[in-house]
């Protein structure tokens, strides 16, 4: 048996597609063309080529350009090999401007349900290829979460610390009374939050974004309510109020989250009390290109009534 022939070097991209375009065109002058260099450039490429490769892969002549069997048996290789270059770094070409990858974010229930559903739509409409993962989780799991890198970013509220994440407000959300139609605040178009004072409330939990906010606001304004009943799910407050068990107050994007058909909706002020939501990141960590178009999927798609940083 003759002695197998062993490579020297594994030829190049460079000259795997000068090998194609001389098979293509069998001539040298229109393969050169066609890769926009010289004719004496082009035969040294093919000439390392086959020095790597310890082959000879055409017959060359004055007339014509002829593959060698070996040559012949290269083909379907250059090919495949090729193809999958160009295939490859066309898919990091996608995946550096966004069209393709993924985007993880986590979010408070309530601002996630108002926000991400709409920049979702926007952002698959120009990146099909983008897969979106969304969490909807409690206060502290959020931080936690941005902090560890686990997420791109979140959407939540301004922390109260934020060392080493940046907030970037993206509208502010007001606080509601919500009561049975049946309640004498329900004919109201705004109230006190002292007109609270001696109902029984329907609270959130402690470890919720909501309820530091509603028990600062009886503390400093020494208004007494009764708490006798708690909910860890926004979900569950509307049909506790809507069963008789007292009122409560929530941020207004919160109502998505329960059933609020059969409830009033009324305005508190006096103190005017807001949050502000907005996106969170780690300091000095950029989003990858999925997430960046979200983020501005999202800056560009508030819903109409926030555009003003502000729900009437």
């Amino acid at each position: 048996m003759p002695a197998a022939r062993s490579l020297r070097r594994q030829p190049s991209v460079k000259q795997l597609e000068a090998f194609l375009a001389i098979e293509s065109t069998r001539n040298l002058t229109e393969a050169a063309a066609r890769l926009h260099v010289s004719q004496p450039a082009l035969s040294r490429t093919l000439q390392l080529m086959e020095d790597g490769l310890n082959v000879r892969l055409f017959e060359r002549s004055t007339r014509s350009v002829e593959l060698t069997p070996a040559g012949a048996a290269m083909l379907p290789v250059a090919r495949r090999l090729v193809g999958e270059f160009h295939e490859a770094f066309g898919l990091f070409g996608e995946h550096l401007e966004g069209l393709k990858g993924q985007a993880v974010v986590a979010g408070l229930p309530s601002v996630v349900v108002a926000l991400m559903p709409r920049a979702i739509r926007e952002l698959v409409a120009v990146s099909p290829g983008v897969d979106v993962k969304v969490f909807g989780i409690m206060e502290q799991q959020v931080l936690a979460a941005v902090r560890a890198g686990s997420v791109d970013f979140a959407l939540a509220t301004q922390p109260a610390t934020s060392s080493g994440l940046s907030f970037e407000p993206l509208l502010t959300d007001d606080y509601v009374l919500v009561c049975r139609k049946d309640d004498p605040l329900a004919r109201r178009k705004t109230l006190a939050w002292s007109a609270l004072a001696g109902r029984d409330f329907v609270a959130m939990m402690p470890a919720s974004s909501v309820r530091p906010v509603t028990d600062r606001v009886f503390i400093e304004g020494a208004i007494t309510v009764v708490v006798r009943h708690e909910c860890d799910n926004i979900a569950l407050m509307g049909p506790m109020v809507a069963a008789g068990l007292g009122v409560t107050a929530l941020p207004r994007l919160a109502l998505a989250l329960t059933d609020c058909s059969e409830l009033a909706v009324v305005k508190l002020r006096q103190p005017d009390v807001q949050r502000s939501v907005g996106l969170l990141q780690r300091v000095g960590v950029p989003l990858s290109p999925a997430a960046a178009r979200l983020a501005e999927a999202l800056r560009q798609n508030l819903p109409s009534r926030v555009a003003r940083q502000r729900i009437d």
